[in-house]
Parts: C-alpha cells; sequence; structure tokens
C-alpha cells in the first residue's frame, strides 16, 4: 500500500534528484522564503520512497512509469560533452531502481503516482508553468 504525505520543503531532508527538469519553486522559495509555502510530495510505494518538488515532476514520473516497454536510454556521442563520470550522464530516470519496472511493482507504482497527483494538484505552489518536453530528451 502506498504512503502520499506532502510536507513543508526541508533542505536536510528533501533533495531535488530532477532539479534540471523543474526547480522554480525552490528557486522562489529562495528569494523570498516566507511568503509561499513550499511543499513537496513524498510517494512511498514498493519500498522506494519519490520525492516530487514539483506537479511536472510527479507528470513525468507517471508518464515514464506509464510506458509498457522503455526506449533506449543509451546517448549519443554527438549530443554534447557530458563529462566524463557515469553519474554525470545518467538522467533521472536511469538513477531509479529497476526492481520498480517489474509488471506487478509498475502497476503499483502507476496507481500511487496517480493519487499522488490528486492530492498534490491541491497544492497551488505546486504547479509551476514548466514547459513539458519529451519523456526522453531530459
Amino acid at each position: 500500500m502506498a504512503r502520499i504525505t506532502i510536507e513543508d520543503f526541508d533542505t536536510m531532508r528533501h533533495r531535488n534528484p530532477m532539479w534540471y527538469i523543474d526547480d522554480a519553486q525552490r528557486e522562489r522559495h529562495k528569494r523570498a522564503p516566507t511568503i509561499v509555502p513550499y511543499k513537496v510530495c513524498l510517494v512511498n510505494v514498493c519500498s522506494f520512497t519519490f520525492i516530487f518538488h514539483s506537479l511536472p515532476q510527479l507528470r513525468l514520473c507517471l508518464e515514464y512509469y506509464s510506458l509498457e516497454h522503455q526506449p533506449s536510454s543509451t546517448l549519443p556521442v554527438y549530443d554534447g560533452n557530458f563529462g566524463g563520470d557515469h553519474w554525470e550522464t545518467q538522467r533521472w530516470f536511469e538513477k531509479l531502481p529497476q526492481f520498480l519496472l517489474e509488471k506487478p511493482k509498475r502497476l503499483k507504482v502507476i496507481a500511487a503516482l496517480k493519487k499522488a497527483l490528486e492530492a498534490y494538484s491541491e497544492v497551488s505552489e505546486a504547479e509551476t508553468g514548466t514547459v513539458k518536453k519529451p519523456l526522453h530528451e531530459w
């Protein structure tokens, strides 16, 4: 059973592994920390906790798990200089545990993310207006 919680942001507890997708809430919080509340959504499902800092991040993750077959994640060499270390070239979805892609767990993850989307949609600050790119362009 999934556990969904929406908490106030804490820099020590809520890292943002998808910062390059949408970091608008943190930037807004950095400028004026007391004006607009900064809420994060935690989704604990199948012994793994997802941390979302905005609705675009959650929607992108839901889109990723909704695909039954994942396309190749190989980055073409000509796309740019990504550095020499492996972690520098990994995108957010390549850092997720692979056991969550097994069909029974994937279905649980999808159900949990849909519930989280409903709950987190009620937080007005979570919608940042970030332009959505195709899934594997991030």
